[in-house]
């Protein structure tokens, strides 16, 4: 905006406000060294503005040439000129006072500070008048009012409502102090009053130099528009085109409009979009956002929309906003499960499982929730885990903070593991049997074998209770209980050639996913007979 301050200036103002008051109220010496800093930011802000104004007397030079340089035309570009002059002049003048400044308090530190940063003394001796003589801060005052004087008489012939004010106030002039009037109301002691350390004085006349580019900047473009430098000229043309619907079904018919659409380079509008200010870019706005949808039609499309809104100022100083509502449409994702096994999961287990939704590219990163059970997400975009709890899971994918969708899941019961009686390793024949002499063997729980394919870190069985029964013509002889796989005979006494060792597996037990152990309920007890031989 033509003479406003920029955000990065308001906060450097800020900045100094602040610091000025924790001088006066004798922060610890350190905090000087921030006035350095803030007088190097004010340079800074300073230069890129003059390059800017030296650009806008090219334009109005221009705007007079593209004109005929009609008389008026002339007028308004020797005023530019002599603005520029008079403002590169008095802030030469004021580069020459800090320098001075640097120069007396120790010189510069090499490392774009000053030595004598904590120097109390030297800016208001040098600033203030001696009784003879006026000081520094005199000449100042007297350089900055005949400035804005000028500027008020030249180019705002004398208007009282143009806003240009004494750029350098005493404090009876400044409505702040309007309660509490200082002793010393002058624009000297204001500014570089006893105790003004060097750092402090140097910054306070690099904000005074940026008050005076402001005002430059404020004067060169109501001139600019005087002589059209700043009428509205689209100068970056591009073809647009406008179709009917942003999302074409396959076999149906893709209507568009071609145009050209322009812009202007010389200006920087304010566009906003959804509520959104966008950052604008050799006049265009760039606008980002995440897609929502909701209330799909028999294709999957939802209809969308948001309002769009472009600020600029017309030559004349008239501001116009231009708006449009903008129509598009938002497909629903399909999200593709890859998995062992879709159709159903297995209760209690952890099911793994890939959930892809292809539309999303780079953008997916999903999140995971479920009814039915639990979810564990996975190391990887997409890859989740299922643990169900109930006889049907719900999984939920969201992205971004949208919910894409949900697929639902049957949920099986774990099949019951085989039991098989071996020794070492080799399965005993329940025909043939085993000799009498046999030491012992092992009751081993065999998983399913396609619930094993599918889960194998969920298809680890054991017996974790056995009854052995030695039995002769019929009857028991005797028995023993175990509590794990392995069965000692040589404890079963007794055993002869004909009998039979009838085996009753009562519990199994099982190990999941993340190696905890627990009672597989759903197990009901097994005989398994074994003749002696």
């Amino acid at each position: 905006m033509a003479g406003g301050d920029s955000p990065r200036q308001k906060m450097i103002n800020m900045m100094y406000i602040v610091l000025i008051a924790m001088l006066a109220l004798n922060v610890d010496t350190k905090v000087l060294k921030k006035f350095i800093m803030i007088n190097q930011s004010f340079e800074v802000t300073n230069s890129d503005k003059i390059i800017e104004n030296n650009k806008k007397i090219e334009s109005i030079r221009v705007a007079v040439d593209d004109s005929g340089n009609r008389k008026e035309d002339v007028k308004v570009l020797n005023l530019s000129n002599s603005i520029r002059e008079k403002s590169a002049n008095i802030l030469d003048r004021m580069d020459e006072i800090k320098s001075t400044i640097v120069e007396e308090t120790g010189g510069s530190d090499g490392k774009g500070g000053i030595k004598g940063y904590k120097n109390i003394d030297f800016v208001y001796s040098y600033m203030q008048d001696d009784g003879q003589q006026p000081g520094a801060g005199a000449e100042l005052q007297k350089l900055l009012n005949e400035f804005s004087d000028f500027v008020q008489d030249s180019v705002y012939l004398g208007d009282e409502n143009s806003g240009v004010t004494d750029l350098a106030k005493n404090a009876d002039q400044i409505s702040l102090y309007q309660d509490d009037l200082p002793t010393d109301p002058s624009f000297t002691s204001l500014n570089f009053g006893f105790g003004t350390s060097a750092g402090a004085g140097l910054a306070t006349i690099s904000q005074l130099q940026a008050d005076v580019i402001n005002l430059e900047i404020k004067a060169l473009d109501k001139l600019a528009a005087s002589v059209g430098a700043a009428d509205l000229k689209f100068d970056v043309v591009t073809l647009t085109t406008l179709p009917e619907q942003k999302v074409v079904a396959a076999g149906a018919k893709y209507k568009t409009q071609l145009f050209l659409s322009a812009a202007s380079s010389a200006i920087v509008p304010t566009m906003t979009a959804g509520g959104d200010t966008l950052e604008v870019s050799n006049g265009r706005g760039y606008y980002e956002f995440t897609a929502k949808g909701g209330n799909y039609d028999r294709e999957g499309l939802s209809k969308q929309s948001y309002v769009g809104a472009i600020s600029v100022t017309l030559p004349g100083g008239k501001d116009t906003t231009f708006i449009d509502t903008v129509e598009y449409f938002v497909a629903r994702p399909v999200i593709q499960i890859q998995s062992a096994s879709v159709q159903a999961l297995y209760f209690n287990c952890g099911n793994e499982l890939t959930v892809n939704v292809p539309a999303l590219g780079s953008e997916y990163n999903p999140t995971f929730s479920a009814r039915g059970g639990d979810v564990v997400r996975g190391s990887k975009a997409g890859v989740v885990t299922i643990i169900p709890k109930s006889k049907k899971v719900d999984l939920n994918v969201s992205n971004a903070g949208n919910f894409i969708g949900s697929q639902s899941f049957g949920v099986r019961q774990i099949p019951a593991p085989e039991i098989k009686a071996r020794i070492k390793g080799k399965e005993i024949d329940a025909k043939t049997g085993i000799p009498v002499s046999t030491p012992s063997f092992s009751l081993d729980a065999i998983a399913d074998a396609s619930f094993a394919e599918f889960l194998p870190k969920d298809a680890r069985f054991q017996v974790r209770e056995a009854e052995i029964n030695l039995v002769r013509a019929g009857r028991g002889v005797s028995r023993q209980r175990v509590n794990n796989k392995n069965v000692n005979l040589t404890k079963l006494a007794g055993k002869r050639k004909g009998d039979n060792i009838v085996i009753e597996i009562k519990k199994v037990a099982r190990a999941n996913f993340r190696g905890d152990v627990e009672e597989f309920k759903n197990f009901a007890p097994r005989y398994i007979t074994i003749p002696l031989k």
